[in-house]
Parts: C-alpha cells; structure tokens; sequence
C-alpha cells in the first residue's frame, strides 16, 4: 500500500510573505459572485457548526445533543464568564438596532435571552469587522437573506478561530482548506498573529461586563487585522460556505489576488494552491509553526515495494525515514533500516501502549503542578494565549509519561532521545500524544532512530 501523506512544515518567519492587499471593489465583486452559491439558512449558528464538523473535537469545544452540535462549551477553566449578562443582551440590542434596524440581527439570542461564551466572541468579531461588514452587507443586498448570510459568515469566522484554541490545535477537513487559503493569502506569521489576537479577544469576551467592554476587545482585533485582512477573511469564509471541499478548492482562484498568492504559498511551504484540496489537517504542533498533512493516493514503488510485509506506510518523511503501521502498531522506521525489523510481536510495547491510553484517561488540569499552573496563568495574563496551550500539552504529555515511568521501572528512561528502552530486546519507545502532526514532529526529530511510538 502506498504512502498515505507527505508533510510540509512552515516556520513562521522562514520565509516572510506580505499579506495580500484587496480593495473594496474586487472585495463588492468577489463577494457578491461567491455569495450566490450560499444557501439560505434558519440557523446560521448550526449551519457553521456543521460546515466545520470534521474539524470540531467534540470533549473540547461542542456539546452535542442527539449527534448534534449545539453549544460551544467552556475552553479554559480558568475563564470565568461574567455575570452582567442583561445589560450585554441590552448593549447587543442596541448595536443591532442601530447598524441593522432591529431585532436579534446576529443570530445569538436565538438560544436563549443571554449571551453566552460563543455570542460574545461572535459579537466581538463582528464589532472586529466594523467597516468591513458593512461592506460585504452592501455587498449582498441584493440576495433574498442577505441578514442570513451575513451571519452566517460571522459565526463562520468564530469557529474558525475557535478550532485554534484546544491545547492540540488542528484544522480538518473545509476548515483545514481555510487555513492553506489564509497562509497563501496573508502568510503565516500574520495569520499566527491573528490566531494569538483571537486568543486575546476570546481572553477578554469572557471576562466583559460591558457592551463597551466588548466593543474594545472587537477593536483591538480590528487594528491587528486591518480592513485588507478583514476583507480576506471574509472572503475566504464565502468561498468554503459554498459546500463541501471540492466546490471551496474550485472557489479559490476566483479570488482577488490568487497569482501572487499562489506564489506565496510555493513560497512558504512548497505548497500547490491548485492541489489545496489534498491537504487533510493543518495543526501547530509547535510554537510558530504550521504542520500540513497532504494526502498522497498515487502509488510510489518504493512504498508499494515495502507494502508487501503487510505494512501500511502513513508517513514518508521528505529524508527517506517513515512512519508505518503494522499489525496495530505505530513504528518509525529510519531510511537505512529494513521494516522486516519490525518484531512480529511486542508485549512490552502492548502493555506501555494500553498503560498510556488509561493514563491520558485520568489525566485532569488538577494534575498540573504549583509551577505549571502559575506558567500558563501568568502566560496567559500576558496574553500569550496560544503558548500557554502549548504549555499545557506539553504538561499533560510529561504527566503521562512519568506515569508509565512508575508502572514500567525495568525499563531504561532517558531525559534525551527517544524516551524509553528494554534492556531486554534493545526495543525502543516513545511516548506522545497521538495527533498526526505530533507523530510526524517527533518522526522528523528523531530520523535516524528506530522505535514505536506509545500514543494517547
């Protein structure tokens, strides 16, 4: 069987790109081309909770209800939501009433009379956007809902940025065909920013007890994305509520712009804006860095060649190293090394695997230490917002390990390298959490060493 991905890792910084400029008049024509493909929608929350299912993690970021998602539930526990929700609801009111006429003109009273954590991150984008949406309201006035379809891109955008925030984040699916879209329109060091500003903005909704509260969290974000960014966005947003994968990497070179962003998406992480729609996941397994997962359906013969021991080869690492999976198990497999290696069976390896899933099970934010808890609490009060939750990953991965370092005392631990040996095969292992852009970070760390990798 053939590789499944290839990886393309983008350091912010490596290579800086501008953000692409896009006037009010290509954003009018643009918007209202894409916009016609836009169903009309009753729920506009729902109806974006549903475009980027695949990428929600649901014990994270939804509650769901009769396999629907129909809340956004609480991402930090040490964020508590204000209690002044009568005079926000007022403040959110008024706001419609005056720059739309009246009545719940976003859609967040539609669950209930209050604002809860995802209405005002919405509102605060929305507040974000000013100008900006007036624009695209203009933009689409001659649709049958136009109202709809603004909302429907607001709350759009809210999720987005909301997939950023879980201590692992990843985009799937739609969601991760938005993020190859904005890295090859504003590049990836602004769009880093604006993930980190969300963080900020979300830090701050939360704790609003003011409509005025609110409206300067909105402006903070405003002035770090700037109307041309702001335009991006929202156009972006349009061409994937368009449906599905396939129509969004048709939309793309229909918007302003799409030579030079094309370009800069070469550029940056040797990426095809043509083949967007092969890109499966976008994370950020680490600080300032972007991890693309591509799929990779075509056959290759060296990876057919070694197919035929029964192993499936999920990643090919650009220096020849790969990742593979047999028999129920994950091995990375140098470029020098046979997967003939691979031992037919490991009962060690079972046990450290089965130990680590029921470790990650009761782990808690309880189990971080004094010190740990101060570092993401001060990181966050810095609003270093995307750090602390790389912190905090990090954190859970060592709590997680140290537990098996209990439970497996004959094992040989090692600060450095790979985390694990026994002594009594030489079999290496490495403890991780399980995320594809985590499992690829640690292949290409450690290339030229052979182990399994113990995942939770």
């Amino acid at each position: 069987m053939a590789a499944r991905y290839e990886v393309r890792v983008i350091a912010v910084g490596r290579e800086d790109t501008e953000p692409i400029e896009v006037g009010k008049e290509d954003f009018r024509a643009a918007i209202q081309m894409l916009a016609h493909q836009v169903g009309a929608s009753e729920d506009p929350q729902e109806t974006a909770r549903w475009l980027l299912e695949e990428a929600l993690q649901a014990d994270l970021l939804a509650e769901v209800e009769s396999g629907r998602v129909v809340r956004m539930t609480p991402l930090d526990e040490d964020s508590p939501l204000s209690t002044n929700a009568a005079q926000l609801a007022a403040g959110y009111q008024l706001f419609c009433k005056q720059q739309y006429g009246g009545g719940d003109c976003l859609g967040l009273l539609a669950d209930g009379p209050t604002l809860d954590r995802a209405d005002r991150r919405t509102l605060a984008l929305a507040l974000a956007f000013g100008s900006v949406l007036q624009e695209t309201r203009q933009a689409l006035q001659q649709m049958v809902s136009p109202q709809a379809v603004l909302t429907l891109l607001v709350w759009t955008a809210a999720l987005y940025f909301t997939l950023w925030l879980v201590p692992e984040p990843v985009t799937k699916g739609v969601a991760a065909l938005m993020t190859v879209a904005f890295i090859a329109w504003l590049g990836a060091s602004t769009l880093w920013k604006l993930m980190d500003g969300w963080a900020r903005l979300v830090h701050e909704a939360d704790r609003a007890t003011s409509f005025e509260q609110l409206r300067e969290s909105g402006h903070e974000f405003s002035k770090l994305m700037g109307d041309h960014t702001a335009r991006t966005l929202l156009l972006v947003v349009t061409a994937a509520l368009g449906g599905g994968a396939t129509r969004f990497s048709q939309n793309l070179p229909k918007l302003p712009g799409v030579e030079r962003a094309a370009a800069q998406a070469q550029t940056q992480g040797g990426l095809r804006l043509a083949a967007a729609s092969e890109v499966e996941t976008v994370a950020a397994p680490a600080e300032s860095t972007f991890t693309l997962m591509i799929r990779n359906p075509s056959g290759r013969a060296a990876a057919t060649a070694e197919a035929r021991t029964g192993a499936t080869i999920l990643i090919r690492h650009q220096g020849g190293n790969r990742q593979i999976l047999i028999r129920g198990q994950r091995w990375h497999v140098p470029a020098d090394r046979s997967i003939k290696e691979v031992p037919t069976k490991d009962l060690v390896g079972d046990q450290l695997q089965a130990a680590a899933e029921r470790a990650a099970r009761n782990w808690s934010p309880g189990h971080l230490t004094a010190a740990e808890r101060n570092a993401i609490r001060n990181a966050r009060s810095e609003g270093r917002h995307l750090e602390a939750n790389l912190w905090e990953r990090m954190y859970r991965g060592r709590w997680v390990e140290n537990q098996l370092r209990r439970e497996f005392p004959r094992l040989q631990w090692s600060p450095k390298g790979v985390d694990a040996m026994d002594p009594t095969t030489g079999l290496r292992y490495e403890i991780l959490s399980g995320t594809s852009s985590n499992m690829e970070l640690h292949g290409r760390r450690m290339a030229e060493e052979f182990f399994r990798l113990i995942t939770f």
